[in-house]
């Protein structure tokens, strides 16, 4: 998927979580994203290209 990612994607991790939002790209190439919980907090974290698939 190297390269497809833009902000504004949505997004899961390979191996499954909610529904996230692609915020930015840092510098070392890891994705910032945001996501709501069971408790509707939003929350961030950053991963790797690798770990996230776009969702359909």
């Amino acid at each position: 998927m190297e390269g497809i990612l833009k902000r504004g994607d949505i997004v899961t991790l390979k191996s499954g979580s909610p529904i996230m939002t692609v915020k930015y790209k840092l510098q070392d190439g890891s994705w910032k994203c945001s996501w709501f919980d069971s408790n509707n907090e939003l929350k961030e974290g950053t991963f790797t290209e690798e770990q996230l698939i776009i969702s359909k």
